[in-house]
């Protein structure tokens, strides 16, 4: 099973059913309610985009690239899932969830739980490897110099 969304910047994206899963989660709902840009919409009303939005763009480009570069699906599921360790206020709440919980958003192996987690492990994806990649220390596509995040920001 496939489903589309329309969105603003890319179009049509397609949802296969395993990405369908993992955006079904309360833990990936979440990122509906978390603005990409922290407070800039206080100063620019039209900067209302989420870190749901945002991420679907950033599996939609990591899926452009996949073709192209021939990256296994993990690299894809990582880009979807590497911003759902982002605290309500985004980047300008970052060193308090650094210095008081030791973890940082990028971390999944820490953050992920849940159900989240379950469809993750059901869906036979490691969560240390996918962590791996959305901090960088496996692939560049995710988190690196020039990325699928910084393309879709």
């Amino acid at each position: 099973m496939e489903k589309s969304i329309q969105d603003a910047v890319h179009g049509i994206i397609k949802l296969n059913e395993p990405m369908l899963k993992i955006v079904d989660t309360p833990q990936f709902q979440r990122l509906r309610r978390i603005r990409q840009l922290g407070f800039a919409n206080l100063v620019y009303p039209g900067a209302n985009h989420t870190r749901f939005e945002h991420s679907l763009g950033v599996m939609h480009i990591t899926k452009l690239l996949q073709k192209r570069l021939e990256l296994d699906d993990e690299v894809v599921i990582a880009a979807l899932i590497h911003d759902v360790g982002h605290t309500p206020f985004s980047h300008s709440s970052e060193s308090l969830l650094e210095r008081y919980a030791g973890i940082r958003h990028e971390d999944l192996k820490k953050i992920v739980h849940g159900e989240l987690k379950d469809v993750l492990n059901d869906l036979g994806y490691n969560l240390r490897k996918l962590s791996d990649i959305v901090s960088g220390k496996k692939q560049s596509i995710v988190c690196g110099d020039i990325d699928a995040d910084r393309m879709d920001y």
